[in-house]
């Protein structure tokens, strides 16, 4: 009898703890709030993105008349390269479009548990939509990351190997090259998703926006 009323109580308190770990949206300003925060975000990584596209296509570009400039360089690595300010600012850029991910994906959670009490006082159709969409960009995400990764590895050992490859074994070097701009290819792809799928969510953003005025 004891364990039973100790397993309850266990119960109960655990119940409790999930309870309050949900930080719903009670009220439409805070949803407000919420929901233009998720449009700055949205509008941050659409910038973000395109500066990420554009710079890594002028990197790639850049790449075999600076090699051939500093023969002996790892251009990645030299700070006063046209190839090296790129990747850094391709690398920013990627930074803050993660840094801006995980604001919406701690926002979207609150949305997502905020559609889940289906309070009378808030549009719960248009909530319901918008994490829907934010669910589909965050999967974009996961497969941006993966490509941009494995690009990013390929840059690196296309880079380090450059410098002895480009006398000698000229034609290894723009085999590596034309593999790299391959993997820059995926890449592109996974951005123009991303974008389409941002806009989609931007849209429901203000969808949900409209039904709160």
């Amino acid at each position: 009898m004891k364990r039973e009323r100790y397993l309850l109580s266990v119960l109960i308190v655990g119940l409790f703890i999930l309870t309050g770990c949900k930080k719903t949206i009670n009220t439409k300003t805070e949803l407000k709030e919420n929901a233009q925060t998720v449009i700055t975000q949205l509008e941050t990584q659409k910038k973000q993105l395109t500066v990420i596209e554009d710079t890594y296509n002028q990197l790639q570009q850049q790449m075999p008349a600076a090699q051939k400039k500093n023969p002996g360089t790892n251009l990645l690595d030299d700070q006063d390269s046209k190839v090296y300010q790129l990747n850094q600012k391709a690398q920013d850029a990627t930074d803050k479009v993660a840094a801006s991910q995980k604001i919406i994906e701690k926002i979207n959670q609150r949305l997502k548990d905020t559609a889940t009490e289906k309070l009378d006082n808030l549009p719960n159709s248009a909530i319901l939509k918008l994490t829907q969409s934010l669910h589909i960009v965050q999967l974009d995400h996961e497969s941006f990351n993966k490509f941009i990764t494995a690009y990013k590895k390929d840059q690196t050992d296309l880079y380090r190997n450059a410098p002895e490859l480009l006398d000698e074994h000229a034609e290894e070097l723009d085999e590596l090259v034309s593999q790299n701009t391959q993997y820059l290819g995926a890449v592109n792809q996974q951005l123009e998703i991303l974008q389409v799928n941002i806009n989609s969510s931007l849209s429901s953003a203000q969808n949900l926006l409209a039904n709160l005025n």
